[in-house]
């Protein structure tokens, strides 16, 4: 079973439920600390375990892994504030560039409420997607916070969001709302400004549920699935499958699915040919090679032509040494749906959504419309401190099932579709009106 144990949906919604402000603007009216002992076993059981399960190396900018952690163990020592150690966790962690490994503090999302908004970087410029509060509309494009320019202020914050890109990045940025004030002013494009107190507004977000329906009796379905977090949500998806499964056409939508857990049965179901998921690596971690390593480095100079050479080729082949392998097709069962089936996907759809995915991708079974997806997946090894505490370390690096790059860079869509700015004002749902155009095609 393909499990993720720390979805970005998962982690989105207790974000966006139990937000804070963030250092730069405003500390938390609560103050905690942290005794030294466990700042200094925090940031070391997180140094120690980098290099035994780290998987994405190949995309991590070069840098020492021992003068980073000096540089954040001065960090670490410097401040006993609760706040400001898991931002520096944060940071640190960050600096793999990888978008399942990360520093979590349930501590410090009990601060604030949501935004009330979401936000998507289109066109060079920073727009409201979808909102539930009055005072901003999707269409608006947010220029300043503040008094200052908010592309700089995501640029001063985005060191703390942990991603294996900075599309990525800035799909996570509104999420992380102890990064922005409890309480701020946003100057909009056309010169409005609108004040957000997050403390006192009220939001009217609709209910977190899967959406079924008939498009066209007998003939068009369509289904929406908000996540993978929850069994409960594939076991409605499966239920609508089969309650659809005469139609000629079935569009499901994950737009917006954070993931969860890989939703096998929901893949199998919809299957009709030969299918198969991910090609996967992770480290592989040799004494002995290490220490050569680690000879080479400190004795270079002085090694024989002969000893240097071999050194060196071990240094080079086994510094980040990966085990990878490939997955066998499995022949479809239970299928419930053997109809037309068109996939939506968007920027957001990550993770176990991303597992979801590429079977169909990879087979031409399905045709997928929308964007290109996050581009994050892979299980992460968990360690928890306490039960607020926690740290994740990216085990695994999946690719393509021919073994393409994956990560970072996400899967592409067959149809690629993306809302424009005045999309978003007008509520037109571009990427579904293709998805019937397609649909309706004979």
């Amino acid at each position: 079973m393909r499990k993720h144990d720390c979805s970005f949906l998962m982690i989105l919604i207790l974000i966006v439920g139990l937000s804070s402000s963030t250092l730069a603007l405003s500390q938390p009216t609560s103050v905690s600390t942290l005794p030294l002992e466990k700042r200094l076993f925090i940031l070391s059981k997180t140094y120690a375990a980098i290099p035994l399960y780290f998987a994405h190396w190949q995309t991590t900018p070069e840098f020492s892994l021992d003068a980073l952690y000096q540089e954040y163990l001065t960090k670490v020592l410097a401040t006993e504030d609760r706040f400001q150690f898991d931002l520096i966790m944060m940071e640190f962690v960050a600096r793999l560039n990888n978008g399942h490994s990360w520093y979590s503090d349930r501590w410090i999302w009990k601060f604030g409420q949501p935004l009330g908004f979401i936000i998507f970087y289109l066109d060079g410029k920073w727009v409201v997607a979808e909102s539930w509060i009055e005072k901003v509309k999707p269409g608006d494009i947010i220029s300043k916070i503040d008094g200052e320019n908010f592309e700089s202020f995501y640029q001063r914050q985005k060191k703390y969001i942990n991603a294996s890109s900075d599309r990525e990045r800035r799909v996570k940025f509104p999420f992380r709302a102890f990064l922005f004030p409890e309480q701020f002013r946003l100057q909009l494009a056309n010169g409005r400004q609108e004040t957000i107190n997050r403390k006192t507004q009220k939001i009217a977000r609709p209910p977190f549920k899967i959406i079924g329906r008939w498009i066209e009796k007998d003939k068009i379905a369509y289904l929406k699935i908000p996540s993978f977090d929850n069994p409960e949500f594939e076991e409605k998806a499966l239920e609508l499958v089969n309650e659809f499964r005469e139609a000629g056409v079935l569009i499901v939508d994950v737009r917006g699915n954070g993931g969860g857990t890989t939703p096998e049965k929901l893949v199998k179901a919809l299957q009709d040919r030969p299918f198969r998921f991910w090609a996967e690596s992770t480290p592989i971690s040799v004494g002995l090679f290490k220490a050569y390593s680690v000879i080479y480095q400190m004795f270079e100079a002085k090694l024989s032509k002969d000893y240097r050479t071999a050194l060196k080729m071990i240094n080079e082949f086994f510094a980040h040494s990966q085990l990878l392998w490939t997955s066998p097709y499995q022949q479809p069962e239970n299928s419930f749906f053997l109809g037309k089936l068109i996939i939506l996907t968007d920027r957001r759809c990550g993770s176990a959504c991303e597992d979801f995915i590429v079977p169909f991708k990879d087979n031409k079974r399905a045709i997928i419309v929308g964007e290109t997806t996050m581009g994050s997946s892979g299980q992460p090894y968990i360690y928890n401190f306490d039960d607020q505490i926690s740290i994740a370390i990216g085990t695994k690096r999946e690719y393509l099932p021919d073994g393409r790059p994956f990560e970072g860079r996400g899967i592409e869509p067959d149809v690629f579709v993306q809302p424009t700015i005045q999309d978003l004002k007008s509520g037109r749902d571009v990427v579904l009106e293709k998805a019937l155009s397609l649909a309706r095609d004979k």
